[in-house]
């Protein structure tokens, strides 16, 4: 018997010599461009929040490639995806990383992206786990595991990694939120029901010329998806 074992176990040790990627699988991410199909999201002139998200995804998915990632792309295309549909392929993906991407508008025309969002903890009182399970249920773990990947990923893209000041204060115990603060732990519908870490990140206005022009600019583009790169693996603890 020990006979075969010595061979098998040599000849493991020296694939995984010569062939060191076999050693260790490809960490997971999963990118999710908000809407599609008819739904379009928000629109701002003839921009639209359904275009940008997946333009921005696209170019993400490129970036993580090139790193190392294999990456899950819930949509590639203007197809439509129900809700219930998107939470099950993250939640199934045994990703390491979820990204859902989303723009925004206001009507000032002043504020500028990017941010990020984290879904609160949920607050569970007695008597209330049945109705909690059925609306989504975050867990402190988990929280904590989303605003790690939240300021990671902001403090690579060069914004205040401090909680907005709009912020539930279910997740900002023992922090003071600013109005600078560019993670925002507010209820989400993207996230309330996945069990992975998980954020949304919101990387423009359409209502901001300035953030339009910013982001249609490849190189400018190819900037901003490498800083998230940077930001995920830093989360992973994965040498960029």
């Amino acid at each position: 018997m020990k006979k075969i074992f010595i061979p098998i176990v040599l000849g493991f040790f020296l694939a995984l010599f010569l062939f060191p990627e076999m050693s260790l699988a490809k960490p997971r991410v999963v990118l999710d461009a908000a809407h599609g199909g008819t739904d379009i999201g928000v629109k701002a002139g003839s921009e639209t929040e359904k275009e940008w998200n997946l333009k921005i995804a696209q170019v993400l998915q490129k970036a993580f490639e090139a790193a190392g990632f294999e990456v899950v792309m819930i949509r590639r295309g203007d197809g439509a995806l129900e809700p219930d549909k998107r939470t099950e392929m993250i939640n199934t993906s045994q990703a390491s990383a979820v990204i859902i991407l989303h723009a925004d508008r206001e009507w000032t025309g002043s504020k500028r992206g990017p941010y990020l969002v984290v879904e609160p903890p949920t607050k569970m009182e007695a008597g209330e786990a049945v109705e909690i399970q059925k609306w989504g249920y975050i867990t402190l773990a988990q929280y904590r595991s989303n605003l790690k990947l939240a300021r990671a990923v902001a403090q690579k893209l060069g914004i205040g990694t401090e909680f907005s000041n709009l912020s539930d204060t279910r997740g900002t115990g023992g922090e003071t939120p600013t109005p600078d603060g560019r993670v925002f732990c507010l209820p989400h519908q993207s996230l309330r029901y996945l069990t992975l870490p998980s954020i949304v990140l919101s990387p423009l206005f359409l209502t901001s010329s300035s953030d339009l022009k910013k982001f249609s600019n490849a190189d400018n583009l190819a900037e901003f998806a490498a800083q998230v790169v940077q930001g995920t693996s830093e989360y992973l603890q994965i040498a960029p």
